[in-house]
């Protein structure tokens, strides 16, 4: 399936969703009920598990070429054995409820960070100087020092029961590897030449989880995605596959987030009010020349009573 068609089947499945939404009449309950003493914004941090999954694991290889005689040769004939690493995942973001919610009732800018690396190993077959198969061994490795993510995402929450829900999130999401090295070594000659990896990838993220509201203006979720599809550069089916040398690998996360309402900001009385607002004057210009007054005619009150 391309892409094109993947982006239609996606549309379509949003608008089935808008239509289960409009039925259910579903409303964000935990986050409306808290507007009179929080901000409807605030900040989101995030602990998790980061997987960069083989898929597949094990696949076969042949690379076979015409010779100018119209003999066909093969250079290598075996099976590729691919390993993606999982590591730790951290990050901050910032979030808002959406004042009218119609697809998506919340919106968030994360920035994650974490680790992506991999190692795919070729065992077969090699032909050697002398054009004879011979038992060899091909290692891709390659990896980051630091892998950031930047998304922008919008989620929906189906109210379970009250202060428990569940969500649905579609977010865009920016991937970059920092300090990445790749590297081949073997008889690298005998197999067909792939540049490097990218170092920046643009996704169209998909995921789902479950949130409870553990107080006033605090959530805590538990949260699931994964790449849907690669925009950038675009995967070889149309997928959410990220290619790495001869390995295809699904990226995918399992986090821990903590989202912070921001309080409302209590009144000054004792500021100026605006000037839109005069009948919120507490101690206004003609209530301090009132009491200067007063205080005056005490002060010539306590003079002619020590006379």
């Amino acid at each position: 399936m391309g892409i094109g068609q993947r982006l239609k089947a996606l549309l379509s499945f949003a608008w089935i969703i808008s239509g289960v939404l409009n039925l259910m009449h579903a409303q964000s309950t935990p986050f409306d009920a808290e507007s009179l003493t929080f901000r409807n914004n605030g900040w989101t941090c995030a602990i998790g598990y980061h997987g960069f999954t083989a898929r597949p694991d094990s696949t076969q290889a042949a690379y076979r070429i015409i010779r100018p005689t119209g003999a066909i040769d093969t250079l290598h004939i075996g099976n590729w054995n691919h390993s993606g690493k999982h590591s730790l995942r951290l990050g901050i973001g910032f979030w808002g409820i959406a004042r009218r919610p119609l697809i998506w009732d919340r919106w968030f800018i994360e920035l994650q960070g974490t680790r992506n690396a991999v190692t795919s190993i070729f065992n077969g077959l090699v032909t050697d100087s002398d054009s004879i198969l011979q038992p060899n061994a091909l290692l891709d490795s390659g990896g980051a020092v630091l892998t950031s993510e930047l998304t922008f995402k919008v989620q929906r929450a189906f109210e379970i029961k009250t202060d428990l829900f569940f969500e649905t999130q579609l977010g865009l999401g920016w991937d970059r590897e920092w300090g990445s090295t790749f590297s081949r070594s073997g008889p690298d000659s005998m197999f067909i030449t792939r540049a490097e990896p990218s170092v920046n990838r643009l996704a169209l993220e998909l995921g789902a989880g479950l949130g409870v509201r553990i107080r006033s203006g605090r959530y805590l979720r538990l949260h699931f995605t994964y790449d849907g599809i690669q925009l950038a550069p675009s995967a070889e089916m149309g997928n959410g596959l990220v290619q790495w040398y001869e390995g295809h690998y699904q990226p995918w996360n399992f986090t821990l987030q903590w989202d912070f309402l921001r309080p409302t900001l209590l009144e000054d009385c004792a500021k100026p009010p605006p000037q839109n607002r005069p009948g919120e004057v507490l101690f206004g210009e003609q209530m301090q020349k009132d009491r200067k007054k007063q205080l005056k005619k005490q002060k010539r009150r306590a003079r002619k009573n020590r006379w």
